[in-house]
């Protein structure tokens, strides 16, 4: 009923959230699994938690997440508890599960490289033996970790995390038999603070809002709060009065509490605070006191930009204290007893009314948990309570306050204006020439493919060749408009992420626009031989230059080269003219958007061997062009006596500096080319298969896929968890060969690697062996394999589908 009642407040969280300020705030899934090193009073040997933590990412710096973990063939272990009398030889070890569920605060700090962050968190950790008892306890956490980007949504985080709980290990894991042979008893132990170590890992996906590495609007206003010192905060202090109905199990009174609440607002959305309560007699508002407070501390989230009401949500924790004389609630057999004060963990959700500039009203209402004693059957030492704390008061914050993200950037304008157009000039030359010197590389591959007669190769770098060139004319583009904003100011920092998204123009080439690809692509199909060559030969000659397809055959425009090049370079440029063209052409034919179901043709059965034969007829033409035009351009460059010099960046980023001299040994051109990376990311895929071989079990797992500098080979680190008879989980990172058989529709690899995890029997080291094939005549992001793990002592089937990110 409890998880049930928590799963309802974390449900209604999330449908606020999701009212919310979306581009700052984004969701997050992430996996986990974490090695724990029990403190030795624990009573448990060190093993693996696995599960997963689900959040929200409230801009690049503040996160909040939902956790879930539990342990895997966790055993009992008193081998160095202390006891006295303790024989290894007579322990009976019994087997438990450990679960936890709770919130977590998490803080990152930094935006590039490697950022570390920090977390703190609290929740309910459930220890169910198999023989006996299911008992209880509220934990806290407090971890140090650092994490780095795979991709732009995906994060890897390597963590170390301290867990603390209060727990009376030796009364209550150890067997009837065991406390005999060891002559012991429940009165030799006593609950004791336990403080765990432990290792975590994790894969973090952000669904929605920013992307990390991002600054979101509200990570600016983080900034702009902090370059000042504490000017930029506000001090907040609430006065407030409580009243907590304590669960009926417990031996708590329900009560009054008078108190406040102190902290501060670092923006509009995200606020700290520390509290102390006093609790009153008789359950009545008054000054009379009685031996029982608490206090601690909660982090804040505003869901929206605090103007008018405003919602909030809390997470906290902190210390419910009772003194000597304090009087409980009767227990079952109506008698009192002393309490001891313990741990307590909250959350909850609140609103804010404001009532002047100043000043506002604000209630909440919080779920409160603690592990104490309960009245009904008070041998029961190790048992959750839920209780609920309601509070209303009144909200005074002191200095200036936190600006609005859209207001962040406007200030000192004047100040910062010229600094910025001088980057601005920066970016946009730095972005041409990266682009230019993609398109070169695309167009070296391009020759390539002509030579091997690659059709596929050939349509695929054409397509990413648009795109890039379509990026560079919108730099272009900026370019242009970003003279123009320094020659008439507007009233704002121009940057050059604001200028790229409010100008949305792009320059698109000259080249032929087809609005409908699958319909031109139809026309061209159903050309017969001899109209396609003399379409080919017009082009040639340089006729129908505007748009080589069939439906504007007739509109003929001869190709007009600039007055001021030389005979050499009009040669160039018109060789240039048609290679555009018949690859205009090339795409049109291969159009991808569909497919050939999509078309309605008659008398064409044998469309496949007619676009072939197209295909060849385009790239024979494009081989024998690209041969003239090098000739050409190889004359024109010993003409000019042109010298390229290559020499490393000053600066000694990883970049190259490519200089172009002429015969007067001036600067006629310089580019910037960055040295390649010995792994670089492209693409992630999901698999799911079966496994045989010590457990039938179902796997889901998760790919990267990286290629190793310009080689054929791939680094492809991989993870999966396997449910079925037993569970079964494993990381691995594995190496694979695609073998070019020149088949489209079917195009195998092998592999190998090496990895560890549980594969049933136990966590193991293993090497395994890697047999498939991605199957595009299925569909493009479909592979097969099988992989066998230690000579086949394990082996899955797995089908596998490429992500797009």
């Amino acid at each position: 009923m409890k998880k049930i009642q928590l799963t309802t407040m974390l449900l209604i969280l999330c449908a606020y959230v999701g009212k919310a300020q979306v581009k700052d705030i984004s969701f997050t899934v992430s996996p986990a699994a974490e090695y724990t090193w029990w403190d030795d009073k624990a009573g448990f040997e060190d093993n693996v938690m696995v599960g997963g933590k689900l959040g929200f990412g409230f801009g690049e710096f503040i996160e909040l997440r939902g956790i879930y973990l539990q342990s895997l063939d966790q055993k009992t272990d008193f081998s160095n508890f202390g006891i006295t009398g303790f024989n290894p030889t007579l322990f009976d070890a019994q087997d438990v599960t450990i679960s936890r569920y709770g919130g977590e605060f998490k803080a990152n700090f930094g935006t590039k490289g490697i950022k570390p962050y920090f977390t703190l968190g609290a929740g309910v950790q459930n220890i169910d033996l198999d023989t006996s008892g299911d008992y209880e306890q509220v934990y806290a956490s407090l971890g140090l970790g650092v994490k780095f980007n795979l991709t732009k949504r995906i994060v890897f985080a390597l963590e170390a995390k301290n867990t603390t709980y209060k727990f009376n290990s030796g009364a209550s894991l150890l067997s009837n038999g065991d406390k005999a042979d060891f002559a012991v008893t429940d009165a030799d132990f006593g609950s004791e603070r336990l403080s765990n170590w432990s290792a975590q890992g994790s894969l973090q996906f952000y669904l929605g809002g920013r992307k990390p590495g991002t600054l979101s609007d509200l990570d600016k206003a983080y900034l702009q709060n902090f370059k000042g010192g504490f000017k930029g905060l506000q001090w907040v202090i609430e006065p407030s009065l409580a009243y907590v109905n304590f669960a009926g199990e417990s031996l708590y009174k329900d009560t009054y509490m008078l108190g406040a609440y102190a902290g501060l607002d670092l923006n509009e959305y995200i606020g700290i605070r520390a509290f102390y309560f006093q609790a009153t007699e008789n359950e009545e508002i008054s000054t009379n006191f009685d031996k029982m407070a608490m206090y601690g501390g909660e982090f804040r989230a505003r869901l929206n930009d605090g103007n008018g009401v405003t919602p909030f949500l809390t997470l906290g924790g902190g210390y419910l204290s009772t003194s000597d004389n304090y009087v409980s609630a009767p227990n079952e057999s109506g008698l009192f007893s002393n309490v001891e004060g313990g741990e307590f963990a909250m959350g909850g959700l609140g609103l804010n009314i404001p009532l002047g500039k100043n000043v506002l009203i604000t209630a909440a209402a919080r779920a409160m948990i603690t592990s104490g004693e309960d009245a009904k059957d008070i041998a029961t030492t190790d048992d959750i309570q839920t209780h609920f704390f309601y509070n209303a008061g009144i909200k005074f914050t002191l200095g200036k306050k936190s600006k609005a993200p859209s207001a962040v950037y406007k200030e000192n304008l004047d100040r910062e204006l010229t600094a910025q157009d001088e980057v601005n000039n920066k970016k946009i030359d730095q972005l041409k020439k990266e682009y230019q010197s993609k398109i070169n590389i695309l167009n070296k591959d391009l020759k390539l493919a002509y030579e091997t007669k690659d059709v596929d190769k050939a349509v695929e770098i054409l397509e990413e060749k648009k795109q890039v060139e379509e990026a560079l004319s919108e730099v272009k583009q900026v370019e242009k408009v970003h003279v123009k904003t320094i020659q008439q100011p507007v009233a704002s920092v121009t940057t050059l992420d604001t200028i790229t998204s409010t100008n949305k123009e792009v320059i698109t080439p000259k080249i032929a626009t087809v609005s409908n690809p699958l319909e031109e692509k139809s026309r061209l199909i159903q050309m017969t031989p001899v109209e396609f060559e003399s379409l080919i030969d017009r082009i040639l000659k340089n006729v129908d230059n505007e748009n080589p397809v069939p439906a504007k055959i007739e509109e003929t425009k001869s190709i007009q080269l600039e007055n001021n090049l030389t005979p050499q370079d009009q040669k160039i440029e018109q060789l240039n003219n048609r290679i555009q063209l018949l690859e205009k052409l090339l795409l049109q034919i291969n159009a991808k958007q569909g497919t050939s179901n999509n078309i309605q043709e008659n008398n064409t059965p044998n469309k496949d061997e007619r676009v072939q034969g197209m295909n060849s007829t385009i790239l024979n033409k494009l081989d024998d062009l690209n041969r003239n035009n090098n000739s050409n351009d190889k004359k024109n460059q010993t003409n000019n006596r042109k010298t390229v010099i290559v020499s490393p960046n000053q600066n000694n980023d990883g970049k190259t500096v490519v200089s172009t001299i002429n015969d007067k040994g001036e600067i006629i051109y310089t580019s910037t080319l960055k040295e390649g990376n010995l792994l670089t990311y492209k693409n992630s895929s999901l698999l799911a298969g079966f496994n045989y071989g010590g457990a039938s079990t179902f796997n889901l797992g998760l790919r990267l896929h990286y290629a190793i500098g310009k080689t054929k080979l791939e680094f492809v680190p991989e993870a999966y968890y396997g449910v079925g008879e037993a569970n079964a989980w494993a990381v691995s990172a594995n190496v694979i060969y695609p073998i070019n058989l020149k088949n489209d529709n079917f195009e195998p690899y092998l592999g190998a690697g090496l990895g560890f995890g549980d594969l049933v029997d136990g966590i193991t080291g293993y090497y395994n062996v890697i047999l498939g094939a991605k199957l595009p005549f299925i569909h493009k992001n479909l592979y097969f394999d099988y992989t066998t793990r230690n000579s086949f002592d394990y082996n899955q089937f797995a089908i596998g589908y490429t992500l797009k990110f």
